[in-house]
């Protein structure tokens, strides 16, 4: 073999063995880009979960509303709002997923003048974030103040319940503070009395127009 073809083979090798470093690097930079953005969506995740962990630990207690009605009695001509007392209890109730709360309001006067019955049930959404399910009982009496004996929450199932897909409220942590709001475009049934907006501090929780603080 000549010198030239002896170099010809010798430049094709070098090419071969040259293009094999380059290549691995583009995929070392290819996974170490998905590797970032697998590593984003987890932490995201992580931080979703953990605020989903302290907002369930505010949530549950005995609340009283109030301080808003009276205000906003005195700014218009509309009657004050009428006071509620407001319950939330932790419950354990599988068929409606693994974050289940009970609440039930009354009249703060009158704990037998049962207002509401709901189910909350709390997930963590891959592009909402926070989002809270609320059911309303098919039959409310079968399950009222059910806080003073929750295992009875164990057997609730779907069938149990109503809700209004799209109509979830999906919460966000600014500071010390949880907001939460419907989302317009989703939910375009939600019913009169369904509550499209939230607020919630670790001793106060704003639901529409009632402001309520907690009392224990």
């Amino acid at each position: 073999m000549d010198e030239g073809a002896r170099r010809g083979l010798v430049f094709c090798a070098g090419s071969a063995r040259g293009a094999a470093p380059l290549a691995a690097l583009g995929l070392i930079a290819a996974a170490a880009s998905a590797l970032g953005l697998v590593g984003g969506c987890a932490s995201q995740e992580k931080l979703r979960n953990q605020e989903l962990t302290e907002l369930l630990a505010w949530l549950p207690g005995r609340y009283e509303s109030g301080v808003q009605a009276d205000s906003s009695a005195r700014r218009s001509l509309q009657p004050p709002l009428e006071r509620i007392a407001l319950i939330i209890a932790k419950v354990y109730t599988p068929r409606l997923g693994r974050h289940v709360l009970f609440a039930q309001e009354t009249a703060a006067d009158d704990p037998r003048r049962v207002m509401s019955e709901r189910m909350l049930s709390f997930r963590v959404d891959d592009t909402r974030g926070i989002l809270e399910t609320v059911y309303a009982f098919k039959d409310p009496l079968r399950w009222r103040d059910g806080q003073e004996h929750l295992e009875v929450f164990t057997g609730v199932v779907a069938e149990d319940v109503l809700t209004v897909p799209g109509c979830e409220l999906a919460w966000k942590k600014a500071g010390e503070e949880f907001t939460a709001t419907q989302d317009p475009l989703l939910c375009r049934d939600a019913g009169g009395n369904a509550v499209r907006s939230a607020e919630l501090t670790p001793d106060t929780l704003v639901l529409g127009e009632y402001r309520f603080r907690k009392t224990r």
